[in-house]
């Protein structure tokens, strides 16, 4: 009954996040976390449903979400060290009434409050003060101080910015205005909260259930079966089955868990030394992130920032994401026949077709979701249909695939079983953003109430003097900062605020700056000294984290790269798929194979100095859609490989790839 009460560690990703992880209830604690879980995937899937399901009132759908949500919290992560293990302490019941009371009182008051906006009751701003507290504890426990402290900082900036020079100032106002100004849907009920109900929350479930269904192991074997008789295959094959997950799975971490369980240990069978197994898996697993169907819970939130369709974002996001996975397996190969890794044995491979006569089905729901969202209709709907197309597949599924001596009646329980399972384990998952959306729209008011959006913007067109390049290394600083304390898609959430704006203003196009400001928040995931994803591939690895971090970091490089493409090159297909945005993607993946090498010092064999320089010079004007300069790079290209040619004994580049 253990695993009812808590999942699998490798169903979530919030466990490995900065804080004290989560508590294994006991009974009747556990029974009713499940309840809760339970009632908020399928109240936020019901609600996801055709008009004729009927309608929830926006109070009721904005103020459940935390009720539930932060009530989950306070339920399985504990406040300290020192806390109960196996259920909630008396402070945590507190903080449960605290939360019940107030978001409460916002769904029964909702109307009132709307009528009432810019005055208050004194039983407002009670209610704004225990929700304002509760949403920052409730933050502080799923991913440690930085982004409640950032939180508290910009009330008390709010408060007393008249105070402040004059640069920075604004004219402050009252503790009762700020904390009821936030009690709105200017503020923790705002913009993050229903991009996070409406959307995040569908597909989370949706991977969870699909996980739960099997498609996790279908999404790891194939993969691996495909690229077993290739040089260093495991890796290969690490990149391929993340990328595969990632179209299910918009957490790094989590991808890391679920895959590299099975391909971390096979690289270090295969040959591989522990810390860079460790570090290949999370490096391809970060690319999930950006990987459609789905991607990151911010590019859902960026969708509404830039009021782009998401479905534009997502075809414009599939050549970068594909070229990302590119890069971290070229280097990967480089890295095998450096250390000359050699294949997997014929005997110990599975055969693909096999495999995939298994588990073709779990490819029917990514094609409906991408068919439905191309097709016109809105994400959330798509998702709906989608979960239950695939609800059925797999129970039909089940009952044909279903053992001589198990009954109907013995299937049919099990397909519920892992229905409510997938519901409990996809609230679960979603806690990881669920627990900061308060936080955040609490900074994201401030920010609008006060005026210090323009006020960075106008600090960074100053400190930049106008100089895009200084600009987008800005926003690479600023988000490895950001990273090393806040989840991905809270440093995503700050960064547009208050950076993007700025790099609009020194002349990107809005898909642009928040693409820049998406990528690099990722590197929170790979980057030492926070580098979650990194440090949870080393402990499935068993090797040093540090080391296992900064070698992710390498496998990373074009995580740094690919968004200096999103502003000098048409990449992002800004008027469609020209010639020029299909030249840009062809040259770029072109650029991959003497960026690897150069990244790995090892070509047909070990480089020197000068192949070394001359890989990278080839690679960047490679990367870049000018006919002159790409045929520049393909001869220079072409030099090192006549010059490791002959140092190498005749071998070829098609050889190495084997």
């Amino acid at each position: 009954m253990a695993n009812e009460t808590q999942p699998d560690a490798r169903d979530h990703d919030h466990e490995l996040e900065e804080g004290l992880g989560t508590r294994i209830l006991a009974r009747p604690f556990g029974l009713v976390f499940t309840l809760i879980a339970v009632a908020f995937s399928l109240f936020y899937v019901y609600a996801a449903g055709p008009a004729w399901f009927g309608r929830i009132g926006v109070g009721l759908y904005r103020g459940a979400f935390l009720l539930l949500a932060l009530t989950m919290v306070f339920l399985i992560y504990p406040a300290r060290k020192g806390s109960p293990r196996s259920r909630p302490s008396l402070l945590d019941l507190v903080f449960i009434a605290m939360t019940v009371v107030s978001f409460g009182y916002f769904i029964v008051e909702f109307q009132n409050l709307v009528h009432r906006v810019g005055y208050y009751t004194q039983a407002d701003f009670w209610m704004a003060l225990m929700a304002t507290i509760v949403s920052i504890e409730a933050t502080r426990r799923v991913m440690g101080l930085m982004l409640p402290i950032v939180a508290i900082l910009f009330l008390l900036y709010a408060v007393y910015g008249n105070l402040l020079p004059q640069d920075i100032s604004h004219r402050g106002y009252e503790w009762g205005r700020v904390l009821t100004s936030m009690f709105s849907q200017e503020g923790m009920f705002g913009l993050v909260l229903q991009v996070t109900a409406a959307y995040v929350v569908l597909f989370v479930v949706f991977g969870a259930l699909m996980n739960r269904f099997g498609a996790g192991d279908f999404f790891v074997r194939l993969p691996y079966a495909l690229t077993a008789g290739f040089r260093g295959g495991p890796a290969k094959a690490a990149v391929l089955g993340s990328g595969m997950m990632g179209m299910i799975s918009g957490s790094a971490t989590a991808n890391t868990v679920a895959t590299g369980t099975f391909t971390i240990p096979l690289m270090i069978k295969a040959g591989y030394r522990r810390h860079i197994a460790g570090a290949i898996e999370p490096a391809a697993s970060t690319g999930g992130m950006f990987m459609p169907p789905i991607m990151g819970a911010a590019v859902f939130i960026m969708a509404e920032m830039i009021r782009v369709p998401y479905v534009d974002i997502m075809v414009v996001a599939l050549a970068p994401a594909v070229l990302y996975f590119a890069s971290v397996a070229a280097i990967a190969h480089f890295e095998a026949a450096r250390e000359d890794i050699p294949r997997i044995p014929r005997d110990q491979r599975e055969s693909p077709w096999q495999i995939f006569k298994e588990g073709w089905y779990y490819l029917i729901p990514i094609g409906v979701v991408i068919y439905l969202m191309l097709s016109g209709m809105s994400p959330s709907r798509a998702v709906f249909f989608t979960i239950l197309l695939f609800i059925a597949i797999g129970s039909l599924a089940r009952l044909i695939k279903k053992d001589a001596g198990t009954s109907y009646g013995a299937v049919l329980m099990s397909i519920l079983r892992d229905i409510v399972l997938g519901l409990k384990e996809g609230a679960l998952n979603a806690l990881a953003i669920s627990a900061v959306v308060g936080t955040v729209g609490i900074i994201l008011g401030i920010v609008f109430l006060t005026g210090l959006g323009f006020i960075f913007t106008t600090s960074i067109m100053q400190f930049t003097f106008g100089l895009m390049p200084v600009g987008i290394l800005l926003a690479l600083v600023a988000s490895y900062i950001l990273g090393m304390g806040m989840t991905v898609t809270s440093a995503y959430i700050l960064m547009a605020i208050l950076i993007a704006p700025g790099l609009e203003a020194l002349g990107m196009s809005a898909l642009a700056a928040h693409m820049i400001v998406f990528w690099y928040s990722q590197s929170s995931n790979i980057s030492p000294p926070v580098c979650m994803a990194a440090f949870a591939g080393a402990s499935i690895a068993r090797s040093d984290p540090m080391q296992t971090g900064f070698a992710a970091l390498r496998f990373s490089f074009f995580l740094f790269v690919i968004p200096i493409l999103f502003v000098y090159t048409p990449i992002l297909m800004p008027d469609g798929l020209t010639f020029g945005a299909a030249q840009a993607i062809v040259t770029s993946f072109i650029a991959v194979v003497p960026a690897a090498a150069a990244v790995s010092n090892y070509f047909l064999c070990r480089t020197t100095l000068i192949e070394r320089v001359l890989l990278v010079v080839s690679a960047i004007i490679l990367m870049f859609p000018q006919l002159v300069l790409n045929v520049l790079g393909l001869v220079i290209f072409g030099a090192v490989y006549m010059m490791q040619r002959r140092r190498a004994g005749g071998g070829s580049l098609a050889g190495a790839a084997t």
